[in-house]
């Protein structure tokens, strides 16, 4: 025969026990987050951002990078080919290609790169003998061709960010080897005009407040610089510029 007391003592012992499995649990569950928290929040710093959201320059608010649709990477056909592969990246980028052979077509021989290509294209890169061609003579085979075009010079900055806020991509004229290389040249009528080691032209298509966004035709890469080590580059060649479209 059972006390009726042991009835009420084994409920009270499988209630208590039953309570401290519980408590337990839940302190395990709350021990493993803690200890998960520093992995999740590693996860975090590591995610990559899809897109990052820049100061406006007007201090109006947040505004992300301007990026022009449609820039492609493209490798120029031949050694000094790449003012013309430039011109065909941007031409096609406002639905116009034109190929570095079309454009070649309309551009004349000249010593004087403000004139005419300059030397052999397919001669070394870098050197002043074997060179290229400057804006001017751009221009003026896009508009025989029926494409708008503006060659700028003593561009800045802000001039750059206008043309892309527009919806132009922007040929531009870096000295990649400093403005160390920098000298002057005569035609034989006494034009002076300026060559430059290192030189090479590139399509600028967006920016942020930290970087412009290049496409390279000599690499056929995307690259960025940022807006310091573009400007001293750019300024080797006083800022030369193609808009296009």
């Amino acid at each position: 025969m059972h006390d009726t007391a042991d009835f009420e003592v084994q409920p009270r012992v499988a209630r208590s026990r039953a309570i401290a499995i519980a408590t337990v649990a839940i302190c395990l569950f709350i021990a493993g987050m803690i200890a998960s928290a520093p992995m999740a929040a590693n996860l975090a710093r590591e995610w990559p951002f899809v897109s990052r959201l820049m100061p406006s320059r007007d201090g109006s608010g947040p505004a992300g990078p301007v990026v022009l649709p449609g820039a492609f990477t493209y490798q120029q056909q031949r050694p000094l080919s790449c003012e013309y592969a430039s011109v065909h990246i941007a031409t096609t980028m406002i639905g116009q290609s034109i190929s570095e052979y079309e454009i070649e077509a309309v551009v004349p021989l000249s010593p004087n790169p403000h004139w005419g290509f300059r030397g052999d294209i397919m001669g070394s890169w870098g050197n002043t003998d074997d060179y290229g061609v400057y804006n001017g003579p751009l221009a003026s085979g896009l508009s025989q061709l029926g494409i708008p075009g503006n060659a700028w010079y003593g561009t800045t900055r802000d001039d750059l960010t206008r043309e892309l806020d527009a919806g132009r991509p922007v040929v531009v004229w870096l000295g990649l080897w400093g403005d160390g290389g920098s000298f002057d040249e005569y035609t034989d009528d006494g034009t002076r005009f300026q060559l430059t080691t290192g030189m090479h032209v590139m399509v600028a298509y967006g920016y942020d407040d930290r970087a412009v966004y290049i496409t390279d035709p000599g690499k056929a890469v995307h690259k960025e610089y940022d807006w310091a080590t573009f400007m001293s580059l750019w300024n080797v060649m006083d800022g030369m510029a193609l808009s296009i479209g």
